[in-house]
């Protein structure tokens, strides 16, 4: 597909990993179309940042209570990796992604934001996640093309039913062509 004179990979997939799990659903009010983490998304999160302050309280209580200060270093050393851990696994979870036809914008907080009037088309992908150490699993994306040749990812995660059921609203929603290439393989 070419846009502008602009050639477009539409085969390439734009993020290399994904979520094994639903991570987002779009929800329709008022003009606005968000995207909202779902409520097991953000609980995963959420374990890891209440572990990690939990290890820092025990720190401080060890400290506290027993004086022993190579156990407090290591527990608050833990607690620390994986409160830090947390908080990057939930932040792309609670970017904001709007698309307002209030506004007539498209906003991810990452890119620049976009005029609705400029989105020519939805496009969902399929990829197939490696990992060195885990299973390879099947994931999918949906990215928005524009007519400025850019196109730009909205929504990546593992279920393919309600990625093409949000996919499909959202279209409809922008009156815009939506672009199904599951079938290629990507890797």
């Amino acid at each position: 597909m070419k846009i502008k004179d602009t050639p477009i990979d539409l085969n390439k997939a734009i993020l290399q990993k994904g979520p094994k799990f639903r991570s987002h659903t779009v929800i329709f009010q008022n003009n606005v179309a968000d995207l909202k983490p779902t409520m097991s998304s953000l609980a995963f999160c959420l374990v890891y940042i209440v572990v990690g302050l939990f290890l820092l309280a025990l720190a401080a209580i060890v400290y506290h209570n027993k004086k022993q200060l190579d156990f407090t270093l290591f527990l608050g050393g833990v607690g620390i990796a994986i409160l830090t851990f947390g908080i990057t696994l939930v932040m792309p979870f609670v970017k904001q992604v709007t698309f307002d036809k209030n506004t007539g914008s498209y906003k991810n907080n990452i890119d620049r934001k976009v005029k609705l009037e400029n989105i020519i088309s939805l496009q969902i992908l399929n990829k197939m996640v490696t990992s060195k150490h885990g299973l390879s699993y099947p994931c999918y994306e949906l990215n928005m093309l524009t007519k400025n040749g850019r196109r730009i990812n909205v929504l990546n995660h593992n279920d393919i039913d309600q990625l093409l059921s949000d996919a499909e609203k959202l279209a409809e929603f922008l009156s815009v062509e939506l672009i199904d290439l599951r079938h290629e393989i990507i890797l």
